[in-house]
């Protein structure tokens, strides 16, 4: 009989004794973050439905002097979205060839002066994708 009247009493005092659950709500805060703009050798035109295309010169940078030495190798960075073409000084669209995950192109026989360098991405259907801004540099 001892343990029924135990099994009572701790019953009662269960119920006598409410628990109670308190709940924190977490509290969000939002932050203002700054935007950031693409560098200015990075520009999205026409972007195609990929979110993630990117076109970005890598090599020679901006405002590069150069050594006229017959013999540059400019390198493209690109997401897989098509092919790449470069211009030199707004002139005629010239492909660029893939390597080691990068785009290539050799630059030969060209003299010392001022140059304007640019770079598209074509897509499969023959349009362009993604265009850089002009990138200046110097050969002497």
């Amino acid at each position: 009989m001892a343990r029924t009247a135990k099994k009572k009493e701790v019953a009662a005092a269960a119920v006598e004794k409410p628990v109670k659950k308190t709940v924190k709500k977490a509290v969000v805060k939002k932050e203002k973050t700054a935007v950031k703009k693409a560098p200015a050798t990075v520009k999205k035109a026409k972007i195609s439905a990929n979110p993630n295309t990117y076109l970005v010169i890598d090599y020679p940078v901006e405002n590069d002097i150069l050594q006229a030495s017959g013999h540059y190798v400019i390198r493209i960075g690109a997401s897989p979205d098509g092919y790449v073409e470069v211009s030199f000084n707004g002139g005629e669209w010239v492909p660029a060839r893939f390597s080691d995950g990068y785009w290539w192109f050799d630059w030969v026989y060209f003299s010392a002066g001022d140059y304007t360098l640019s770079a598209r991405m074509i897509g499969q259907d023959g349009k362009a994708v993604a265009e850089t801004s002009p990138r200046q540099y110097t050969v002497c």
